[in-house]
């Protein structure tokens, strides 16, 4: 077997294992979010319990997930679309009849790979976006309001 056959059997599984992949990583931003949005309200009314290092470390904590999965679900989304084009070009070719059916509808089922990665990649990247800035706002208090208690003492 050579390896073309081989990855052509391969690309042949279509975009479907991708959706489910993709699906999957939806609910791992859903979870990471919520439970961000959580944390850092609760950090953030107490944050003058923590040392510095121990407050960036506790309210930068998951974020990298936010980032990969932000970076990375139009890609995946991409190659799922990708797979199935492939499927669906294969499928006409062994088909005995001609239509331009056969494509579109495998095109289409492909072209919602696309889709839902973006699906999971824009919010991904605006809780990001939102956190990053609101850790920031944090850490810029924290150090503002440090810093003039030093100095009264």
């Amino acid at each position: 077997m050579d390896i073309t056959n081989l990855l052509l059997k391969l690309a042949l599984i279509g975009e479907k294992p991708i959706l489910y992949l993709l699906l999957f990583m939806s609910v791992i931003s859903l979870a990471v979010i919520i439970e961000r949005a959580i944390t850092i309200k609760k950090i953030e009314k107490n944050m003058f319990q923590y040392d510095p290092l121990e407050l960036k470390l506790l309210l930068e904590k998951r974020l990298v997930v936010l980032a990969t999965l932000g970076n990375n679900a139009p890609f995946i989304g991409l190659l799922g679309t990708v797979l199935g084009v492939l499927q669906s070009f294969h499928a006409l070719a062994q088909s005995s009849q001609f239509g331009v059916k056969v494509v579109m509808e495998g095109i289409s089922e492909a072209l919602i790979a696309t889709a839902l990665g973006l699906f999971v990649a824009i919010p991904s990247v605006i809780a990001y976006n939102f956190f990053v800035r609101k850790i920031k706002t944090i850490l810029l208090i924290y150090q503002e309001k440090k810093t003039k208690t030093g100095k009264q003492q």
